[in-house]
């Protein structure tokens, strides 16, 4: 059934993204907070969100949980989701400590597809020399007091708020005294999660919205952003995508990484235009087809958290021991290596793919 507007006043013809022609012209340059018509959908609500919950693949929904210091970015642990419906597991989000993330959702529901088409249809129309190649989208579900820690994506992407109310600061995209050079090319290389040291001081180069239903936030490419919930069951969607332009800086960063560290090439400008810029971007691209980078493999997430819809915070502990998530089961098994430690270990070949968790 494809996605209708809940207001008879609107029609599908309407823009899901009703921009300005300011705010289309400084889409990517800061940050921006901007209006979208996506809570009119009938696609986000309790009973629209338990069905899709009920029936979404398991190896495409995460699930996790987090303290309550910004600082303690290791609180962030997957949670296991085996043997709880759809239903139990959207009500567990109300009352606990969780957050989700349905990867690829515009693949496993045609509806939110067509939605992800008409967002980017709408933003090439309105903002000024944008031509996406690929796009994506994540569907974010999480508790009312649940938290993101401070990180940075390597692509470019936009967070549209649906339900609830939550905080997020953004911070100057490629700062060094707020990310390194070096871990910023191990993000764009994918072989370390987003997450990245904070400090309390970093918040003064922050720029904070307080994000209400019907806004989307955008940023410029690399901004780091940490999220907190201020009420109620949030819900969002996340979209990823790409330009020649977001990928010409994927190909100077990784350039850079590999040159540097295979080879002890000593490059380090990240400037992404210029006769040198475009050596690197071509000969990364030449020992790539020669399979001469070492493509990142998938994380598996091992845990001893899984959902309860009756716990305080949404989780409780599995008396049996670790396990493998849900999400991970269908391209690993879990084993113990010599030391007796549990250690997930690869069913077959694991695909070319990078650890990239949405939020």
């Amino acid at each position: 059934m494809e996605a209708k507007l809940t207001t008879a006043r609107t029609d599908r013809n309407s823009r899901l993204a009703p921009w300005s022609k300011e705010e289309g012209e400084a889409f990517g340059t800061r940050p921006l907070a901007t209006k979208h018509r996506l809570p009119e959908l009938d696609l986000f609500t309790d009973a629209a969100l338990t069905e899709l919950l009920e029936k979404y693949p398991r190896d495409r929904l995460q699930a996790f949980t987090m303290g309550t210091d910004p600082l303690e970015w290791t609180a962030w642990k997957p949670v296991d989701t085996t043997g709880v419906a759809g239903r139990l597991l959207f009500a567990a989000v109300q009352r606990g400590r969780l957050w989700l993330n349905l990867l690829q959702v515009h693949v496993v529901d045609r509806r939110y597809g067509d939605v992800l088409e008409r967002l980017y249809a709408d933003l090439s129309d309105q903002c000024p020399g944008f031509h996406p190649t690929k796009k994506t989208a994540t569907l974010l579900i999480s508790s009312p007091t649940a938290m993101v820690y401070y990180h940075t994506d390597a692509e470019p992407n936009l967070l549209w708020h649906i339900r609830g109310r939550k905080r997020v600061w953004i911070y100057p995209a490629q700062d060094k005294d707020l990310i390194s050079q070096r871990l910023m090319e191990d993000i764009f290389a994918h072989v370390v999660d987003e997450e990245v040291p904070y400090r309390r001081e970093f918040d003064q180069k922050a720029v904070m919205f307080d994000l209400m239903p019907g806004e989307v936030l955008s940023w410029p490419q690399n901004a780091p952003h940490r999220v907190v919930n201020l009420e109620g069951v949030n819900v969002s969607l996340s979209t990823i995508h790409e330009t020649e332009e977001s990928d010409r800086r994927k190909l100077v960063y990784c350039a850079n990484r590999l040159f540097n560290r295979a080879y002890r090439i000593p490059t380090r400008s990240v400037a992404e235009t210029g006769a040198v810029s475009r050596f690197k971007q071509f000969s990364y691209r030449v020992l790539r087809r020669m399979d001469l980078v070492t493509a990142p493999t998938r994380r598996a997430y091992i845990t001893n958290l899984r959902v309860d819809q009756n716990a305080a915070i949404g989780i409780s502990s599995i008396a049996s021991g670790p396990v493998l998530t849900e999400f991970s089961q269908k391209d690993f098994s879990l084993t113990t290596d010599a030391a007796g430690r549990f250690v997930a270990v690869p069913r077959t070949d694991m695909p070319k793919a990078g650890n990239h968790v949405a939020r």
